[in-house]
């Protein structure tokens, strides 16, 4: 089997770079500048880290048997994979550090919370994923300390706007990860990946998720109610009877993964819908 097909490229490309877009778009919008040093060092920086993050997931769960219990084709992860993770990981330290040096120490906590996540969410001693804790990590990470990051790179400060941007973001990706870990409830509940889903069951899990989209859809209006964010953000509600009607096939039956594979291209898309809406309702 290639290797290359293992890597979740939709995770990758979706959640990991569209985050590190918004902070950019945030910060030329609002009048924070835009310099394409800093935005290619930051690309580069965050292009590590989600490399990184890809060959742990892989390497880890493959110690474990996640993800691949009830497949019928081997797959063996090369040690290297780990050893290629730490040598990412390094290279986004490294930009990270640099990127301090021209901006504050503010990348250097936004950097050590991306590391933790990135190593911990399947390695070990914590393994935020086995512990129930992996999902708010995920949307923490590729929602507030990203935008947030992204955002500080380019205007060296902290603001409420780019904050709040960041918080709907974050909670559209951690709907996204939940909405992921249903079809393999079975195979986490049995390698001992005691996330959301595998504790709440995938009935309370589904309820979890709709009210997690809920919020997202009700925090883009308040925000235009209250000129965090400009109305092109409606934008992303084009989605929303798409997603009625993938929720309500697959609300019938939860152990059809035809049904699930729907549901994730879905809410993958009303994802990026929503992150580019909300990146455009800055630039308008």
């Amino acid at each position: 089997m290639n290797l290359l097909r293992l890597i979740r490229y939709r995770f990758f490309l979706f959640a990991g770079l569209l985050p590190f877009f918004l902070g950019q778009m945030i910060a030329f919008g609002t009048g924070g500048g835009f310099d394409w040093k800093i935005f290619s060092l930051g690309l580069l920086g965050i292009f590590f880290v989600l490399t990184a993050v890809e060959l742990f997931n892989e390497y880890f769960d493959s110690k474990v048997g996640g993800d691949r219990i009830f497949s019928q084709e081997e797959v063996n992860i090369p040690n290297w994979f780990w050893t290629l993770g730490i040598a990412a990981l390094a290279g986004g330290f490294v930009i990270g550090l640099y990127l301090a040096s021209l901006t504050g120490w503010w990348v250097l906590f936004f950097s050590f919370f991306g590391f933790m996540g990135a190593y911990f969410y399947v390695g070990p001693p914590i393994r935020w994923a086995y512990r129930g804790f992996g999902e708010t990590v995920i949307g923490l990470c590729y929602g507030p300390f990203m935008v947030l990051g992204s955002y500080y790179i380019q205007t060296g400060k902290i603001a409420f706007v780019p904050f709040y941007a960041s918080l709907i973001c974050g909670l559209s990706v951690f709907c996204l990860a939940i909405l992921n870990e249903i079809p393999d409830y079975y195979q986490d509940m049995l390698v001992g990946k005691r996330n959301l889903v595998v504790r709440l069951g995938k009935e309370r899990a589904l309820v979890l998720l709709k009210a997690g989209l809920a919020t997202v859809f009700a925090m883009l209006i308040a925000g235009i109610v209250f000129k965090a964010i400009s109305p092109p953000a409606l934008m992303a509600f084009v989605t929303v009877p798409w997603i009625l009607v993938s929720f309500k096939r697959v609300g019938t039956n939860l152990d059809d993964p035809g049904l699930f594979r729907l549901a994730v291209n879905t809410i993958v898309i009303s994802h990026v819908v929503i992150a580019v809406s909300l990146g455009l309702s800055f630039l308008v």
